[in-house]
Order: C-alpha cells, then sequence, then structure tokens
C-alpha cells in the first residue's frame, strides 16, 4: 500500500453519475486519480484530462496489468460490476463498486467469497448510511432515554426511471435498494415481510409491510412512476417518547414529549417543541454541498480512510450480500399477494 498522501487510484467507468459525484468527490478531498478506463478511449482521456490522471484506456484489464493500483473505484452499470469487480480482486486490487454489486444473491456472494479468499477490501456505495440526516437520524434513534424504543417507521423513495425493462425486480435492485439497504442499516435483519403492488410494466407502484429481529414494524413504498419525475424520499421513525423524520436528506425534524407540570388540562399551555435541523447555504457551498448531504463524501472518505489504516470497509461485498437477500424476499412478497 503506498503512502497516505498518495494512494494509487483507478477509475472504471466515467459516466454522468460518476463524474457528477464519484470523480469530484475524489477531487474534492485532495484525491489524485492515476488511470481512467473506459469503453470508449476518448472518454476516457477527457475524464483523464479533467481530473489530472496520467493514463487513459479502452480495457480496464490493460489498466490493471500495466497500472501499480490500491484501489479500483467501479461505476459502470448493474450487469457488469460483479464481473469487473471480481477481476479487480484477482488482479490483486482494493474495490469501490457502486451498488448493485450483481443482481442476484448468488453474484453478490460469489464477489463475498472472493473478498474473503483474498482478503482484500471491497466497499459497495451504499451512500445513504453516511448521509449526516440519516447518521443524525440513526443518533437520535440509539438515544433510547430520550427517545424510548424505536417501534416502527414510514419510508418512501421514488423516482421515476421510464426505462424499458425497469420493472419491479430491476427498479428495486438498482433504484430502490438505497432504501432496502438503509432500512437494514437503520433497524436490523428483516424476519417478516408482506407487500402488495399495482406496478404495470416500467410504472413500478409497491408496498411493503415489515418486521426486523430489532422488533421494530414500518411499512415502505417504493415509487417509478411520471408523478414522481423530481425524486422524493423520506424516512419517519416512531418510539415510545417521540418521533424523528429525514426529508429528502435536506431536513430532519424530531420531537421528543417532554411533560411538565401543569393546572388543569396540557392543552392551555405552549409546552410541545419540534426541533427542524437544516443544512446552511451559502454562496461558497455550490455543489461540494449536494457531495456532502447525499453522502458521496463520508462514503469516500470511510473507504479511503479503511484502506490507509487497513480497516474492513462498513458497507463490504458480505453485508451486501444481505442486502440483496432482503430485496429478494421483498420481490418474492409481490409474487404471493
Amino acid at each position: 500500500m503506498s503512502t497516505e498522501k498518495n494512494l494509487r487510484i483507478g477509475m472504471i467507468g466515467c459516466g454522468v453519475h460518476s463524474i457528477a459525484n464519484i470523480y469530484s468527490t475524489l477531487h474534492y478531498l485532495g484525491q489524485p486519480i492515476q488511470a481512467v478506463s473506459a469503453r470508449h478511449l476518448d472518454r476516457a482521456q477527457a475524464a483523464a484530462d479533467r481530473f489530472g490522471a496520467k493514463h487513459a484506456y479502452d480495457d480496464y484489464h490493460e489498466m490493471l496489468a500495466k497500472e501499480d493500483l490500491d484501489a479500483v473505484f467501479i461505476v459502470t452499470d448493474q450487469y457488469t460490476q460483479a464481473a469487473i469487480a471480481m477481476d479487480c480482486l484477482k488482479a490483486g486490487v482494493n474495490v469501490f463498486v457502486e451498488k448493485p454489486l450483481g443482481m442476484s444473491v448468488e453474484e453478490a456472494k460469489q464477489v463475498a467469497d472472493l473478498e474473503k479468499e483474498t482478503g482484500l477490501k471491497v466497499m459497495v456505495g451504499f451512500m445513504k448510511r453516511f448521509s449526516p440526516s440519516y447518521v443524525k437520524l440513526k443518533a437520535i434513534m440509539n438515544k433510547k432515554e430520550d427517545f424510548g424504543p424505536a417501534l416502527s417507521f414510514m419510508g418512501m423513495f421514488a423516482i421515476t426511471s421510464g426505462r424499458p425493462g425497469w420493472d419491479n425486480e430491476v427498479y428495486t435492485k438498482v433504484g430502490g435498494i438505497h432504501y432496502v439497504d438503509l432500512m437494514r442499516w437503520l433497524f436490523g435483519e428483516i424476519v417478516e415481510v408482506h407487500g402488495m403492488t399495482n406496478t404495470v410494466d416500467k410504472e413500478v407502484d409497491s408496498s411493503w409491510l415489515l418486521r426486523f429481529d430489532s422488533g421494530i414494524i414500518g411499512n415502505m413504498f417504493l415509487g417509478g412512476l411520471p408523478a414522481w419525475k423530481r425524486h422524493w424520499e423520506e424516512m419517519c421513525v416512531t418510539g415510545t417518547n417521540g418521533f424523528a423524520k429525514v426529508d429528502n436528506m435536506l431536513s430532519l425534524r424530531y420531537h421528543i414529549d417532554k411533560p411538565v407540570d401543569t393546572i388543569g388540562p396540557r392543552w392551555r399551555t405552549l409546552d410541545e417543541e419540534d426541533v427542524v435541523v437544516t443544512p446552511v447555504s451559502t454562496s461558497g457551498s455550490g455543489g461540494w454541498r449536494d457531495l456532502y448531504l447525499n453522502g458521496y463524501v463520508g462514503e469516500i472518505e470511510h473507504f479511503l480512510h479503511c484502506l490507509k489504516e487497513d480497516l474492513t470497509p462498513e458497507c463490504n461485498a458480505a453485508d451486501h450480500v444481505r442486502t440483496m437477500e432482503l430485496c429478494e424476499k421483498m420481490l418474492a412478497a409481490l409474487k404471493s399477494c
């Protein structure tokens, strides 16, 4: 492993999401990129020139053979990422890969097995675990002396896909998986799930009732409909003594019941308090603000830290298997309704 200041990073893929969020976060964090690979050399070269990489390739196998890399960031598509990740591990290179890492539990397990066999690090890009809003939500939930035990939740993740073939399975495993993983991170492992759907072709409209091993119950809605051309997500958790709600990773509202001594009915007093937490907007925040609020800075900082300190990433390949298992349980529940 190279020194802390000069980790040798390679990139595979340079699409819109990759450039806007992954390359840009590495640049913001001051982490140089050594090499870029994409299917089209001109696009790889353009990304390399823009972000100061020394070399560009149109074949990632060639990049792995010629470059001495500490890690590779893989941002391609859901059908190729697992195979590319395994090629990188076989080449002795640590991996950061966008979700999903394969489109089935079997594919996910293959990568997890290779992760264990090689002893290398794999991190899957579940950035919502690192969004400041959800980090604070979890901290509020876990302060049980104030919040009380978390009892139930209501969640939704909606954004139109409009893509041919994006049925319940593809939408859940490629888009909705963000919230599937977030549920695991917040509430634990699933023990019971029931689902219903009104999905027609690519117009996804599905809801689930779930119970987790922590005891919490809740409902989740995933929507890929023209109604949701604007991305919308929310998570509201209720505990014995309070509730907390995140909207679009931009605001967090929470309430803790604090009864006071009153003479007569409590409705005569003004003692109910809600706290609303939002980010500060300044003329200097620009696009960097979104990278923080959406969790990209947090997830990539975590991965780089794990490389430097020889730690296991939180969202590793083995953990991703459990998220994919939950996806498949939720999809099976829709088929049985």
